[in-house]
């Protein structure tokens, strides 16, 4: 019952601090299907001119002795983060968007400092964008050590009517330890689709991601999210 009480603590304290000027209301949930793995995370975002920011909450059930997760019993609030930046267009079609998110667990902390050029074309409902994100992963514990990692995130996403599809391509390089296949590089694909019904935004994402950091073993990750528009 305590981990249920600070999970609904957490989504209440989001959903209130940003009622006043609540834009987007984003619920997803996730599965990985070779570790047997579930996630869910709430998210709510606003933004006041170029000033945007966004707030957010993980939980899952408590892992098992092999790694897995249920879906929905013995829940535990994950990472929090705060999102937040700055947008500048620079003409009817480039932008660029200077931003800091701050990542929040158990016994650790990470700052992301990034940078994203975007561009939405004229004559079609294409936009595309690159970020280069810098991580800064600070422990409180002796045993779990600090570490840095570039990630480099390309954007695509286009418009059909009411539909949207994107896809999402990250490329990752650690610092100080492996992360896949024995080595300290990553990649992973994301392929997504939605809809727009009215204040409602249902959709679904499909992910290539790795399973190990020790195994070039690779997984589907299945994403089911519902986003609102106030």
């Amino acid at each position: 019952m305590q981990h249920y009480n600070k999970i609904s603590l957490a989504i209440a304290t989001m959903t209130l601090a940003s009622s006043a000027q609540a834009v987007t209301l984003d619920i997803r949930h996730e599965y990985k299907h070779h570790s047997d793995q579930h996630a869910t995370r709430v998210k709510v975002s606003d933004s006041i001119d170029n000033f945007y920011y966004g707030l957010e909450t993980k939980f899952g059930a408590e892992k098992k002795s092999d790694g897995s997760q249920a879906a929905m019993s013995d829940l535990e609030r994950g990472d929090s983060e705060i999102d937040w930046g700055f947008k500048f267009k620079l003409d009817e079609n480039w932008y660029i968007q200077p931003g800091m998110p701050i990542a929040f667990g158990d016994n650790k902390y990470t700052i992301k400092p990034q940078l994203r050029l975007g561009y939405k074309a004229s004559s079609i409902p294409l936009t595309t964008a690159i970020r280069y994100r810098r991580e800064f992963v600070n422990s409180s514990e002796d045993y779990h050590d600090d570490y840095e990692q570039n990630k480099i995130t390309f954007t695509m996403s286009y418009k059909h009517g009411k539909n949207k599809y994107w896809l999402e391509a990250n490329y990752y390089r650690n610092e100080d330890k492996d992360i896949y296949n024995s080595t300290r590089e990553n990649y992973d694909y994301i392929l997504s689709a939605g809809r727009r019904i009215g204040s409602w935004f249902p959709y679904m994402e499909l992910a290539d991601v790795s399973s190990s950091s020790s195994s070039d073993t690779r997984q589907l990750k299945t994403r089911v999210g519902l986003k609102y528009y106030y």
